[in-house]
């Protein structure tokens, strides 16, 4: 357990003072424990809110210990903004307040959700995730330590009609005709979800751990109708600490080790205490067995000498009052199926073990053993049924010892065959080109904590819009061994229509210029035949658009003309080709100057498409003398 704050010490010093005095009270007044007035369930006021098992309890022995007609509590704030107030030196009683606005992947604990996306999560990925509490001690102060009797006289009476004692509240023979009600409703849901119950002649009451089922007499062997109630309790309280539910210590099981003697006490203080807090629902006192009176002792000296005790307490209760109450509004709660017995000689498996969904939303056992590469494969349907029954019960120890067993099965099935196993991290598809993507960011938004995108650096694209990731590739960045190799293969999959676009115009250039190297090369071939018929002339290609002069007349051309020398990766020679050239539609005015700086000029003009080697050879050199007589000096 993780170190407490001085504030949770005195609070759990607080707690266990309370119980100790109730404890031993208990010796004296006929064993009872809790709510000998049959008040209501302790309740935030005026929220309403009810609380948690182990702070029912606490402010129950609160209520008890001092008096108080009900068990109705409220903040001190809270108390203020209504104009009231906490009387003068009035103490309170400390009280456990949890938040929780994350939850963690109970297999995976770097895998944190917000509370919204847990919200949104179907129930059966929901079992996958525990609440990270944030534990704050608060002080709550009975309604009656505040100015409200005084205040508000006629809501404070109210209030004790309906949340008081039997007394107060004027208990009705009508009341107990609808309570009898509501505890045959409860015992028939616990028998449907969570432990089978039978009827019992021989008038002993009992649980079979082993055919995990209660056995509870008639009524009429008990000396009270409250009595029965609470021992139909216990035995049910019993049966959820069976080593396939929450698996307490202190659970006595035929062929098993034997609990130490402080687990089957503090197993049996468990029982008591759950029991006691649960009649405070029914409206009745909670006692305690004459068995358990006889215990009081020694809970007195484990409560007061064992560090920590009150805070396993409180998750015991606090675990064992939610499954009973999970039972009651109809949830099937079946046994964790037995764990298989494992060969200690091939029980060499030291596994981080995740359950994880596939694009598909196919669940898929993630194995990383120690030491290797990790894996997934498809588990059988039963074993991931095991894997989420035994999740929802919170018990770590054994959510341990299941992920383990199913390392050691499918690590063997693996061995043997490794076409089983399944890659979920390189999704990327096969025809983009992952090292387009230069960075990958992955964040949520402001607006909606609940969407998580994904926007890359994709080379040659701008703008890119994020898109949103699933739930289930979330998981897997958390799982993956190489993170931000999986953010690639994450971001081709999502953009691949983005990446193939790219690599598209990529090809689409790459034609181009292949169709461009091969008219280059077409040019070059007529340049040579050219030339050797005139030397001394500067060749002019229509190439498109635009005359081209190439090597030794491309230099004259840029130094007469003062147009741009480019370098071409083609080399003649040997060396960098180097062009010249102009727009056609600047002939008239660049040609009079090529004649002016003493050069013979020879033309080139395209008779078809580019592609062609065709072309025509339209003008013989031009003399200084032509082109005094005629204003243009060539012809076309």
């Amino acid at each position: 357990m993780s170190e407490r704050s001085q504030q949770e010490k005195y609070a759990a010093q607080r707690q266990a003072e309370l119980l100790i005095n109730a404890l031993e009270n208990a010796k004296s007044n006929g064993g009872i424990l809790l709510n000998a007035g049959g008040k209501a369930m302790p309740q935030v006021y005026p929220k309403g809110a009810m609380v948690s098992a182990f702070n029912s309890l606490t402010l129950s022995l609160h209520s008890d210990a001092n008096g108080y007609k009900t068990n109705l509590y409220t903040l001190f704030s809270e108390s203020k903004k209504r104009g009231e107030g906490v009387q003068s030196g009035e103490k309170g009683v400390p009280f456990l307040w949890y938040s929780w606005n994350e939850y963690q992947n109970k297999a995976d604990s770097n895998e944190k959700i917000s509370r919204e996306e847990y919200s949104k999560l179907p129930i059966e990925e929901q079992s996958a995730y525990k609440p990270v509490r944030e534990r704050e001690v608060r002080t709550l102060f009975n309604v009656e330590q505040t100015t409200l009797p005084s205040v508000n006289k006629e809501v404070f009476e109210k209030l004790i009609k309906d949340n008081g004692t039997e007394a107060e509240r004027g208990f009705t023979e009508k009341e107990d005709k609808q309570r009898r009600i509501s505890v045959n409703a409860f015992l028939l849901n616990i028998k449907d979800n969570l432990v089978p119950i039978r009827k019992d002649g021989t008038g002993v009451a009992r649980y079979d751990s082993n055919k995990d089922l209660v056995f509870i007499p008639a009524q009429k062997h008990f000396n009270s109708y409250s009595d029965y109630v609470q021992e139909a309790l216990r035995l049910i309280i019993s049966a959820t600490g069976h080593p396939q539910r929450l698996a307490r210590q202190g659970m006595q099981m035929e062929g098993g080790s034997t609990p130490t003697v402080e687990s089957q006490q503090k197993e049996r203080l468990i029982v008591e205490l759950v029991s006691a807090v649960k009649m405070i629902q029914f409206g009745m006192p909670g006692k305690l067995t004459q068995e358990s009176i006889n215990m009081i002792d020694d809970w007195k000296k484990l409560i007061a000498e064992k560090p920590n005790f009150m805070e396993s307490i409180e998750a015991d209760m606090n675990n064992t009052m939610a499954m009973i109450s999970r039972a009651d509004s109809g949830e099937k709660i079946p046994l964790i199926p037995a764990l298989e017995p494992v060969d200690s000689e091939n029980d060499t498996i030291n596994a981080k073990v995740v359950m994880i969904r596939d694009d598909n939303n196919q669940w898929a056992l993630y194995i990383k053993p120690e030491a290797e590469e990790g894996f997934s494969i498809y588990p059988e349907k039963s074993d991931v049924n095991r894997f989420f029954h035994t999740a929802k019960q919170g018990n770590d120890m054994l959510m341990e010892r299941i992920r383990q067993e199913l390392a050691q099965k499918y690590y063997t099935q693996a061995t043997s065959n490794p076409g089983m196993k399944v890659d979920l991290f390189n999704t990327a598809p096969e025809d983009v080109d992952l090292s387009k993507i230069q960075k990958v960011n992955i964040f949520k938004t402001k607006s909606d904590e609940s969407k998580i995108l994904c926007m890359p650096t994709i080379e040659g694209a701008e703008k890119i819009q994020p898109r949103e990731i699933s739930s289930s590739q979330w998981q897997r960045l958390w799982v993956a061994q190489d993170k931000n190799e999986y953010k690639r293969h994450l971001a081709a999959t999502l953009f691949a229509d983005v990446l193939r676009e790219k690599q598209q115009v990529k090809d689409q250039s790459q034609e181009v210029e292949n169709e461009n190297v091969q008219e280059l090369s077409s040019i070059l071939r007529q340049m040579k035949q050219l030339k050797s018929k005139h030397p001394d002339a500067v060749l002019l290609f229509r190439v498109g658009d635009f005359y081209q002069t190439y090597a030794e007349d491309a230099q004259k051309a840029s130094k007469i003309l003062g147009i741009t020398l480019t370098r071409t990766n083609k080399t003649v020679d040997n060396k960098p080709l180097e062009m010249a050239g102009f727009p056609y539609h600047a002939l008239d005015s660049y040609l009079p100057r090529l004649i002016r700086a003493g050069e013979r000029v020879a033309i080139c003009d395209q008779l078809t498409m580019p592609k062609r080697e065709a072309v025509k050879e339209s003008i013989t050199p031009v003399s200084q003398q032509e082109q005094r007589e005629s204003s243009h000096g060539y012809h076309r």
